[in-house]
């Protein structure tokens, strides 16, 4: 069963707010639709680093209303023969480049339906070939967050859509760094529940609830907002005082 569409559309890219890109694909959703409502998840994703927009796009799931417009872009391949998603799966509708941007959106048998977004069924004109999230993604959010076309609508079903592939031997690892300096990383919640906490860049760093739980300038290991396990310095910044970067390896220490 397909979500009935509620006109809200997030977007997600990396066109960062010094140019007008940003500006410009929401005058391209509200031409298309005066009726969505728009919500910035943010814009500061490195530009056309995949990865840490991957991460950022599976931040959203379960986290806003059912009927939901996703609206990702981090497309190095624009322009090029690579297709344009729209996926239906955890009762929100999901846009992007098919890079392996939607992968954790695409895990397990979360997605109901997968198509590739044709333009010419649409109408829609792709020139120049350099703007396609305003061209044709901002224009098909806001048709299918108003009602204006169906999901089915939008193209044919996709049966291989590209997913994201992590190398068995990289194991557990920081998959990012947020701007306070913590490291988040790959470690799911449940590895933790019996863990006494965790060992990074030759540290030893033990589990505790929040920054309180320790004096100024002393880390701790912790299950952050997103579910992960994530390490911290009170009053600090961790990355820097470890002297680690996104992509480190980092170990649970069982009790």
């Amino acid at each position: 069963m397909l979500p009935r569409p509620c006109t809200l559309v997030t977007l997600l890219t990396d066109f960062g707010l010094s140019d007008p890109y940003v500006g410009v694909m929401k005058g391209a959703l509200l031409r298309a639709s005066s009726k969505v409502q728009i919500v910035d998840i943010t814009h500061d994703v490195p530009p056309q680093d995949i990865e840490t927009g991957t991460f950022f796009t599976g931040t959203l799931i379960h986290r806003f209303p059912a009927g939901t417009v996703h609206l990702a872009v981090v497309d190095p391949g624009v322009g090029t023969s690579r297709r344009l998603l729209a996926v239906a799966a955890h009762d929100c509708y999901w846009l992007a480049p098919d890079n392996g941007l939607l992968t954790p959106v695409l895990a397990g048998n979360a997605a109901v339906d997968v198509r590739a977004i044709d333009s010419e069924q649409l109408g829609v004109q792709l020139e120049p070939r350099t703007f396609h999230s305003r061209d044709l993604l901002a224009p098909v959010a806001a048709w299918l967050a108003a009602g204006r076309y169906g999901f089915s609508a939008l193209g044919p079903r996709v049966l291989d859509p590209v997913t994201a592939k992590v190398a068995p031997e990289q194991g557990a690892h920081i998959v990012h760094i947020d701007r306070f300096g913590n490291l988040i990383s790959t470690i799911k919640a449940a590895q933790f529940v019996t863990a006494k906490g965790v060992r990074i860049a030759g540290r030893t760093v033990l589990r505790q609830q929040t920054y309180g739980d320790v004096r100024t300038g002393e880390l701790l290991a912790y299950v952050g907002c997103f579910g992960l396990v994530e390490v911290a310095q009170n009053g600090g910044h961790a990355a820097r005082s470890l002297e680690v970067a996104r992509g480190a390896p980092i170990e649970l220490l069982l009790a």
